[in-house]
């Protein structure tokens, strides 16, 4: 299993912000799942107001404003693993063309999200984990064996056409 920081270095050299790495991140770890039946990376991710975060790189990364993009040399100490780049090239074209806040309204939606935030309002801090899981992931159907390219109109726009 790996450390999120090899994984987060891989969406870091493309340019992203904070936000659309958390994301990133999530997906990531939902796919591989849904591919293998086993976890990308040892850490949890946590069920937040804004999505699904990963606390060790919010930690990381917490100075930099959420739309900013990450320099790219802050994690040149950890490459990605070359077995699992093609499968972060996926994820990068099925979700790179997104925002961040796209892709807060997508994890949103989502069954594994939803499901760490029962019992919280909207704007209620939690850390419950995000749980995937075979229940939690059964909507998550690969196409032809790939991670389908995801439409930005299925963004709900409700914090998308929010300015992060």
């Amino acid at each position: 299993m790996n450390n999120v920081l090899n994984i987060a270095s891989f969406f870091v050299s493309k340019g992203v912000s904070p936000l659309k790495l958390q994301k990133l991140l999530y997906y990531s770890k939902v796919w591989f799942f849904v591919k293998t039946g086993k976890d990308l990376f040892y850490q949890d991710i946590k069920a937040w107001i804004y999505g699904p975060v990963v606390p060790d790189i919010w930690q990381k990364f917490k100075y930099i404003r959420r739309t900013d993009l990450i320099p790219t040399d802050r994690l040149d100490d950890y490459p990605a693993p070359s077995h699992i780049t093609p499968h972060l090239e996926e994820v990068w074209n099925a979700y790179g063309h997104l925002s961040g806040s796209q892709l807060v309204d997508l994890t949103h939606q989502e069954m594994p999200w939803r499901m760490s935030r029962i019992g919280y309002l909207g704007s209620q801090p939690s850390s419950n984990p995000v749980v995937i899981s075979k229940t939690t992931t059964a909507n998550h159907v690969l196409t032809n064996g790939k991670i389908p390219k995801v439409c930005s109109k299925l963004s709900l726009g409700i914090y998308s056409n929010k300015h992060f």
